[in-house]
């Protein structure tokens, strides 16, 4: 097949343009330093029990250390349960699972799952609080991150 100048021109361009998203998606995930911590939590309400499930992810570049997470189911001013987990290190591109969360409680009750995440990285210590409503029996989902750079 022949190309023609004008063919060619566009696709010398095309492929430019190709490549220069390609490199800043690169640089942009694996070189330019910058601290991106992720947390993605999920309630599930089933006949056995209520529990909350979350996931943290170290999405930056640099490593962040000495991270703890506590977790906090309240209902009202009564807290059902709390737990503390002490990941510790979280590489860059690491995550981790963190073990369920598991509390008792009528279904059709609203409740507040307030989850405290610190951490270490090049900014200093961060301390970062998330506070999600439970609420109309359903199973849900929340995704939060902290970005720097």
């Amino acid at each position: 097949m022949i190309f023609s100048k004008e063919q060619k021109r566009v696709l010398v361009k095309t492929g430019t343009v190709i490549l220069a998203l390609f490199l800043i998606f690169i640089c942009y995930s694996y070189v330019i330093p910058r601290t991106e911590v992720e947390i993605d939590t999920v309630y599930h309400s089933s006949y056995s029990a209520l529990f909350v499930q979350s996931k943290m992810n170290n999405a930056g570049t640099q490593e962040i250390t000495d991270l703890k997470v506590k977790s906090s189911i309240w209902n009202g001013t009564e807290m059902l349960v709390t737990e503390t987990n002490y990941p510790g290190i979280l590489k860059a591109k690491q995550s981790v699972k963190l073990p369920p969360l598991i509390f008792d409680g009528p279904h059709a009750d609203e409740y507040d799952l307030v989850i405290v995440v610190e951490f270490n990285s090049n900014e200093g210590k961060q301390n970062i609080v998330y506070n999600y409503k439970i609420k109309d029996y359903g199973n849900l989902a929340w995704h939060d991150q902290y970005f720097s750079f």
